[in-house]
This record gives structure tokens, C-alpha cells and sequence, in this order.
């Protein structure tokens, strides 16, 4: 196995390898990236010299990414010639940023930050779609006098950050029911549903709260039963997708591809073995894992948001939802831009997505994956 190198907020993480393997300690920033005999795969051997791909996360969760995890553990971006280094970064708005910069190549924001950049005058492309599900949740505590999005008037939302990728989608929202913001409600960053989340609920700090599904699945772990404000036809708005610059797509389709075809091959692997998987992730974050319960809530989570929908069911991984994407736009394009609306027209779907890499990034031997993954061995 191979343990890809991984950066926080700046700062390098040492990764756990297996058994009696340890990281030695460097004396900079940076770990070494340490390989491994990786169990035997379904790909031709990688060339000797490993293409070198920056990708960003928005988040450290491992189980919300474990695909990615996955294709560097089992040896799929090495089979496919590609030395992966993450970045974790603090949100959608950070990633989105880096990717425009060109500090980091690929990147995998929440597709209304990713809207919302494409409306300012960038050219990205997302040439993947990984997950279909809206990632982000508005609820309640239970308790508490809210029962509708309206009751929101003159209250405080809390979010995971201001550049959260949910700000956007609940600034629509409120729109939608005449709510502006800073007018008839405020945002607080108020964490990622953690100690501070709880406590800003719970001692009213904030009356609701709007973060990935998986903020709010810690809330509701942790004690505190939350009511959804969230309105059922919000179920299949897009959500994270590994995203690039329109330069970098045309100049690299190849790596693209590559990139994504380890991943598809992963998301194999982890549908047919589940137990494999969550052990294999577990190394990357073992303390994510520490609650049990938790931890499978949010696996659950990742894999009905992995899955594809009806309108796409049966298609090739990766394939965009272009219907749920339509939807999306349809009401981000509500109200007015003081209101936080997108531009109308401002984001061409034709330019935005692409399924031209689709058919070659499934290219591989799908039964072999999964024989593969019946036949691990275990992790340990």
C-alpha cells in the first residue's frame, strides 16, 4: 500500500502507515511520501517517473473522501502514473481559490462555490461528478420555536465559515421566501459541528443551522435532535466534484483522466467491500473512527450521496446530472445579486461540465476491482 502526503491549513500531517510501519521524524515541514508493497491490482504497472498532481479537499474527513483515500492505499494513482499529494483546506471559497490561483490542480469545492466563481469570470470546468447529492442540510434544534424557514426572520444562521459552500444555497434560499440577508437575518460562523456548534445552539447564539450533512449528523450524535428546514427538492442539487481550470482541463486531459479512472476504480472497490474500506480509511483519520456510530452515519451519508441518481441511474461513474444541475441554477438565479442570486445566464452548463473524459476514465476491468476487493485480505 501507499500513503499519499497530505497538508492541512498550511501545515503537513504525518500519516499513520500499517502495522509495524512508522513514519520516521523530518526535521521540515514535509513527510516523505513512503511506499509500500501495494496489493496486487487490476492496472498495468506504472511508469517508472510518477506525474506529480496537487489535489484540495475542503475538509480533513476522511470517510466524506474515502475514494481518494482508497485510490492512493490500493495503488491506483501509482498504477495510473501519478504521485497524489492532498491539501486539505479550510472550505469551499479556499479551494475554489487555490485552483484559480494554480496552487493546487485539481480540487474538489461544493458546486454552488463553484457556480458562483464560474458568475464572477472564471473558466472551470468540473470533468467528474462525485457526489450527486446536496451536500448541505439546514436544521433546527428540535426544541426550539423555529418550524419553518420563514420563522428565520430576524434570527441568526449559523454556517461553518463564511466561505462555507453552503452560504450561497441558504442565501437563495431565505431569498426565495423574501428573507435578505443582513436585513432579515444574519450568518455566524459558528464551526463544523463540533463543541462550538453545539453550544452556539444550544445557548441561542444561533437559531438554525446550515453545514454539510455530516456537521449536522455530529449535532444529532452528540445529543442534540435538529428539526430540517431543508425542502425535499433540494435532494438532488449538485454537490463536491474535482474541479480545474479550463487552461489546465485542455492542457491535461490525459492526467485528468488518470486521475479520475483511480478514483471510479476505488468507488468500485468500496461498494463491494464495505468492511475493507472503512478499515483501509480508518488508517488515514483514526480518530474520525474513535465514535463507531458516528463514524458508519457517516458512511452511510457519503455513499447515498456517491450513489447515482434516478436520472442517471445505470450510467457510467462520474456522469453529471445535468437535470439536477438545471434545478440548481433555476433557483440560484432567484431574486436579485444584492440578494446573493447568480447573474441569470452567468453559468453555461456547456462550458461548465464535460462527460468527454467519461468513457475512457471507466475503461478498466469492473469485475476485477471487485474481485479484488472480495478477495482482500484485511487491513492490519
Amino acid at each position: 500500500m501507499r500513503k499519499m502526503r497530505v497538508r492541512s491549513a498550511g501545515v503537513w500531517l504525518v500519516v499513520l502507515l500499517m502495522a509495524a510501519m512508522m513514519l520516521a521524524a523530518c526535521g521540515d515541514d514535509e513527510a516523505e511520501t513512503t511506499t509500500t508493497a501495494a496489493p496486487e491490482t487490476t492496472t498495468t504497472a506504472a511508469p517508472e517517473e510518477l506525474t506529480k498532481v496537487v489535489f484540495a479537499l475542503t475538509n480533513q474527513r476522511a470517510i466524506q473522501y474515502h475514494p481518494f483515500y482508497l485510490a492512493d492505499y490500493l495503488g491506483y494513482f501509482e498504477d495510473e502514473g501519478l504521485d497524489v499529494e492532498i491539501q486539505v483546506l479550510q472550505g469551499t471559497g479556499a479551494v475554489v481559490q487555490q485552483i484559480v490561483a494554480g496552487n493546487v490542480d485539481i480540487g474538489n469545492p461544493a458546486a454552488p462555490g463553484t457556480a458562483q466563481a464560474v458568475a464572477q469570470g472564471n473558466c472551470l470546468k468540473i470533468f467528474y461528478a462525485y457526489h450527486h447529492e446536496n451536500v448541505f442540510g439546514l436544521a433546527t434544534p428540535e426544541a426550539g420555536p423555529i418550524q419553518t424557514i420563514a420563522d428565520l426572520a430576524g434570527q441568526v444562521i449559523g454556517v461553518s465559515d463564511p466561505a462555507g459552500g453552503e452560504v450561497p444555497v441558504i442565501r437563495a434560499l431565505m431569498a426565495s421566501q423574501g428573507l435578505a440577508e443582513n436585513v432579515d437575518y444574519t450568518f455566524a460562523a459558528i464551526g463544523e459541528g463540533g463543541a462550538l456548534t453545539f453550544d452556539s445552539l444550544e445557548n441561542g447564539t444561533a437559531q438554525a443551522y446550515s453545514s454539510s450533512n455530516f456537521d449536522i449528523a455530529a449535532l444529532t450524535a452528540a445529543g442534540m435532535p435538529l428539526r430540517s428546514l431543508l425542502p425535499p427538492e433540494f435532494k438532488y442539487f449538485p454537490s463536491n466534484s474535482p474541479t480545474v481550470t479550463c487552461d489546465y482541463y485542455e492542457a491535461n486531459k490525459d492526467v485528468l483522466t488518470r486521475f479520475a479512472r483511480a478514483v471510479a476504480k476505488a468507488t468500485v472497490f468500496s461498494m463491494a467491500n464495505r468492511e475493507a474500506a472503512y478499515e483501509i480509511t480508518k488508517t488515514y483519520e483514526p480518530a474520525l473512527f474513535e465514535d463507531e456510530a458516528l463514524a458508519n452515519a457517516f458512511w452511510d451519508v457519503t455513499v447515498e450521496m456517491m450513489t447515482l441518481p434516478p436520472d442517471i441511474a445505470g450510467q457510467p461513474w462520474g456522469t453529471h446530472n445535468i437535470n439536477g444541475w438545471e434545478q440548481y441554477l433555476a433557483f440560484a438565479t432567484q431574486g436579485t445579486e444584492e440578494e446573493g442570486a447568480l447573474p441569470p445566464d452567468s453559468v453555461d452548463l456547456a462550458v461548465l461540465l464535460t462527460d468527454e473524459l467519461i468513457p475512457e476514465i471507466n475503461n478498466f476491468d469492473k469485475a476485477a476491482v471487485e474481485a479484488e476487493a472480495a478477495a482482500f485480505p484485511g487491513v492490519g
